[in-house]
């Protein structure tokens, strides 16, 4: 099964390709600032890990592992917005799991309140769920003001080993109620 296209406002929304790649690399993989922030990105970047990610995704059922989105501006590249299936999460395990990056001259911008919003819309109907959750490092303030955004509320703390840093990070578990959302939604 494939992904659909999602358009916003400014951003198209697409399934990842091969192609992406090397702005994976580039934008993620090889920038200590956005790197920093990922949990499952080596540091310094080692060289094939973007192509080894977007391999992998290739030979998986998006709706099974994870249903990866690449952010587009203008057709250009600028992150991800992922969804992944239920399991990734101790603390809520029949939950799916939100999880998103941009490149760092592409964030402040509100792409990723937009690229996000029109995920969950998506993941809501397409996982037939009444919860999203998500993680973020406690000390993320800026990823952590998106989720507040959309109205994600905390849920309780964990850990989680981050390759770039080569330590574990305190991270704050959020959850989101598809009925908050479409309240937040209709709102505005």
């Amino acid at each position: 099964m494939t992904l659909p296209y999602l358009k916003t406002r400014r951003l198209v929304l697409r399934p990842l390709n091969e192609n992406d790649a090397e702005a994976i690399a580039e934008l993620g993989g090889k920038d200590f600032d956005v790197a920093r922030w990922l949990t499952g990105t080596s540091w310094p970047y080692i060289e094939g890990e973007a192509e080894a990610f977007v391999s992998s995704l290739m030979q998986t059922d998006p709706f099974e592992s994870e249903a990866v989105f690449a952010v587009t501006l203008g057709g250009v590249f600028i992150g991800t917005v992922a969804i992944e299936a239920p399991g990734d999460l101790v603390e809520l395990p029949e939950t799916p799991t939100l999880g998103y990056w941009l490149g760092r001259a592409f964030q402040g911008n509100g792409y990723a309140s937009e690229a996000v919003e029109a995920v969950l819309d998506w993941a809501f109907a397409t996982y037939e769920t009444q919860t999203i959750a998500a993680r973020a490092f406690e000390s993320n303030t800026r990823s952590r003001a998106v989720l507040r955004k959309m109205g994600f509320k905390p849920h309780s703390m964990t850990d989680r080993f981050v390759k770039a840093l080569d330590q574990r990070v305190a991270n704050v578990v959020v959850r989101l109620e598809k009925q908050d959302f479409e309240r937040r939604s209709f709102a505005a």
